[in-house]
């Protein structure tokens, strides 16, 4: 499963040098949505999922993103949608370093289902 993190400004890098203090090497991308050219992110992370499905066509994605209803969360979602590609990622909205750490440390040990039930029960929790 791949991991890329979606953040505005210069988060998603900050946060994937980040996780580089915890393990070492982690195979993860970085999409900074930019004021005024949020566009180069979108383009950018569609990239990121071109090339990971040619590498490997049946490849899943867990995605951390900015806040729910940011620029980075909405463009993420949309890109998703319009490339037929929401059954095959969760998005994680509210991206910070603890849960960039255990999303990471799930990633290949888990099914894609699962995340979105712990991403469904973050959800709830957080709505109530």
């Amino acid at each position: 499963m791949k991991m890329i993190f979606a953040a505005n400004e210069h988060l998603a890098t900050s946060l994937q040098e980040a996780l580089a203090g915890y393990f070492d090497c982690p195979d993860t991308a970085a999409v900074d949505f930019c004021h005024p050219d949020h566009t180069a992110g979108t383009r950018k992370l569609a990239k990121i999922l071109s090339d990971a499905l040619a590498e490997v066509p049946a490849e899943t994605f867990v995605i951390l993103a900015d806040t729910f209803g940011s620029t980075a969360y909405n463009e993420t979602r949309l890109l998703l949608a319009r490339t037929g590609l929401t059954g095959r990622a969760v998005v994680v909205p509210g991206m910070n370093l603890p849960l960039a750490i255990k999303y990471y440390g799930l990633k290949d040990a888990v099914s894609l289902g699962y995340l979105h039930e712990l991403q469904d029960e973050r959800m709830e929790r957080d709505a109530g």
